[in-house]
């Protein structure tokens, strides 16, 4: 049987890069876009919180993305000013009204104090240091800034959905298919795609690997070291942004600490879980005013 040489050890990339690469898609203008039911209750309390923003508000976004929450606000009032902030590489948005920075941490914003008058999130205040971005906020917020965060709630379908995909990525990228393929263990390869593809039988991305990878069993050593690799840096990105999302959300018996760091800073409403129609989870509503000081 032939042997190959390869290091067990691939560098994961860079969460920035991973999220630079997410937002450049241009099918990705929000982290929502196949599901609309959610969307149209994302859209909904977007024009709910508009309403209640003093006119010509400067807004800041934390966690922008490609300015999915600049672009719901704007549909509702266009005497708005959103500026949004992301540690990743953002797209442009044209827009009069809407200046998304790039490569901007919420830990360290570049702006003057007292300088917004609101602060928004979805589904991006979570990923950051809570305690420095909240000191950030609070010196940029006039103090009685409204506030509106939308957080990734650990029962939603968005992060079981997230949870099941990392799960196929982490049994696929398992030592024990690596050392199967790489090896040509045809036996023991098939054995293990097979038990991937009974736990997540409507992954398409297992699918496609059950079809197209077996044919490659019988490259040589280096082609299959080489082909094993370029998927493992093809999956990576997405390994990474799973793994973030995994690791962010906030389960029920968690959001009481969660919310501590705001709450020093800020008066908050009772927290309110927003959910689809049929009444699943979609995210922690976390609302307030920045308070005096």
């Amino acid at each position: 049987m032939e042997t190959a040489t390869y290091s067990t050890a691939r560098v994961v990339p860079r969460t920035q890069d991973a999220w630079t690469a997410f937002w450049q898609d241009p099918a990705q203008s929000h982290c929502v876009a196949d599901a609309p039911e959610i969307q149209r209750e994302l859209a909904t309390h977007w024009s709910r919180f508009a309403a209640i923003v003093p006119a010509d508000t400067r807004v800041l976004d934390l966690g922008c993305g490609a300015g999915a929450v600049a672009r719901a606000l704007l549909t509702s009032r266009r005497d708005l000013h959103v500026t949004g902030i992301d540690f990743a590489r953002v797209p442009l948005m044209l827009s009069p009204q809407v200046e998304l920075l790039s490569e901007t941490p919420m830990e360290s914003l570049p702006f003057a104090g007292r300088s917004f008058g609101a602060v928004v999130s979805q589904f991006g205040f979570e990923y950051g240091n809570a305690g420095y971005a909240v000191r950030e906020m609070a010196r940029v917020l006039a103090p009685g800034a409204p506030l509106s965060f939308l957080v990734h709630h650990a029962e939603s379908a968005i992060v079981s959905g997230n949870r099941a995909r990392l799960n196929a990525l982490m049994a696929f990228l398992s030592p024990m298919m690596r050392e199967a393929f790489c090896g040509a263990d045809t036996v023991g390869f098939h054995a293990q795609m097979s038990a991937l593809i009974r736990a997540h039988p409507d992954d398409t991305l297992v699918v496609e690997l059950a079809r197209s990878l077996p044919s490659r069993l019988s490259r040589t050593a280096r082609e299959r070291v080489t082909i094993w690799r370029a998927i493992e840096d093809a999956l990576a990105p997405e390994r990474c942004i799973a793994e973030s999302l995994n690791s962010c959300c906030v389960a029920p018996d968690e959001l009481d600490s969660w919310l501590q760091p705001l709450q020093a800073a800020c008066s908050l409403q009772e927290a309110i879980v927003l959910r689809e129609p049929g009444g699943t989870p979609i995210a922690w509503r976390i609302e307030g005013l920045r308070t005096a000081g």
